[in-house]
């Protein structure tokens, strides 16, 4: 089922065009990324898509059923904006108000229900982005990811039946745009249909089912992440992607159970397919209690990609037996000698390498570096050379 549907969509200023014959279709439950350079036309696309803008040529179908286009009434459009949920880089809160009443209110003067129900489904959401200990608080006493946080909330207690976020961490300073991310990734997973602005391309590779490239107000080109990211077809895509993946170092770190489980099963689908990682380091069954029934379709990824997995280590437990017993040759393992074992546990995949610890919570520590990659990379050689292959 279609919840959003667009046909030659276009939008001028004057004679000069910012859309030009769009078309985007976004079924239920699936997550749509839109990329692109800085004017392209991304933002103006969302704005009519949500009615905020109008449009002078083309039509939008919302549930396949309820169509917009220049002669809809600004009362029947107002109906079906209430469909649709808006998160901006802006957060827009009311500063008089505290976070629950920002929360509450909408859904008191929108949806006419009662003051004690808005205020106990103001604090379920409230609590799903990890603020229900802020209910009190007032917007100038939060930080700038506490805030968007707020925003999401404040949207998805409508219960919108499609989500549109535009750059929702453009305005944040940097170690607060991992928990924004993570929110998002929680919904994704949660099957929440949504349309994402973003320029963060490795989030978009992790969380879309579909990415659409648009430039100059076109769509240049669109596909899955694998095909954008691994495969573009398009130089202006092929320059794009250069120009916005040209890093040459990134440190990120992520701690907890959902964070580890979610960023391992990121990673599967960022890697290329055929690709190999490596593993050194004994940490027993750790690594797979801490997945949990995540660990279920990492394993579907690694098949699906037919991703070879190498690992070093002086032992294995029965977790790590089962899974070369699944996997076959794409768990391939090499057992060393005890005083060679490393003291902690790494990964490398393709140009990062992965830290991990396995205390009373699991952390990863995530190094981005081609030219250390390639360093524990011939370490990890001279180990596997050394081992015993099982």
């Amino acid at each position: 089922m279609s919840i959003i549907k667009l046909e030659n969509l276009s939008k001028r200023f004057g004679q000069k065009y910012i859309l030009k014959d769009i078309n985007l279709e976004l079924h239920k439950g699936s997550v749509v990324c839109l990329i692109g350079p800085s004017g392209a036309g991304k933002t103006t696309l969302l704005h009519c898509i949500s009615m905020l803008e109008s449009f002078e040529e083309g039509k939008l179908l919302i549930n396949d059923q309820f169509q917009v286009n220049q002669l809809t009434p600004e009362k029947e459009k107002e109906k079906l904006r209430k469909k649709i949920g808006v998160v901006f880089q802006e957060f827009n809160l009311w500063p008089h108000k505290t976070i629950l009443e920002n929360v509450a209110e909408s859904l008191i003067l929108v949806k006419k229900i009662s003051k004690n129900e808005a205020i106990k489904e103001a604090k379920e959401w409230l609590n799903n982005v990890d603020l229900i200990d802020k209910i009190n608080d007032y917007p100038e006493d939060l930080s700038g990811g506490q805030k968007q946080r707020v925003a999401i909330a404040r949207t998805l207690v409508m219960k919108p039946d499609v989500v549109l976020l535009d750059e929702i961490t453009a305005a944040l300073d940097p170690e607060l745009i991992g928990g924004i991310l993570k929110i998002i990734k929680r919904l994704a997973k949660d099957g929440m249909t949504m349309l994402v602005v973003t320029h963060h391309m490795r989030f978009a590779r992790e969380i879309a089912d579909k990415v659409i490239f648009l430039d100059k107000g076109e769509i240049v080109e669109e596909g899955s992440p694998e095909m954008i990211f691994e495969k573009p077809q398009n130089k202006r895509l092929q320059k794009f992607l250069a120009g916005v993946l040209e890093k040459k170092q990134e440190i990120n770190v992520y701690e907890g159970y959902e964070d580890f489980q979610a960023y391992h099963i990121g990673l599967l689908k960022r890697v290329k397919t055929g690709c190999t990682g490596y593993v050194v380091g004994a940490v027993g069954d750790k690594w797979f209690k801490c997945m949990g029934n995540a660990y279920q379709e990492y394993e579907k990824i690694l098949k699906e990609k037919k991703i070879t997995w190498k690992w070093v280590s002086y032992k294995i437990e029965r977790f790590e037996r089962e899974a070369q017993k699944k996997l076959g040759t794409q768990l391939q393992i090499s057992l060393i000698p005890k005083e060679y074992a490393t003291p902690s546990n790494f990964n490398i995949w393709e140009d990062t390498i992965i830290l991990q610890t396995f205390g009373e919570m699991p952390a990863i520590i995530e190094i981005r570096n081609k030219s250390l990659t390639s360093g524990y990379l011939n370490y990890f050689d001279l180990l596997w050379d050394i081992g015993k292959k099982i």
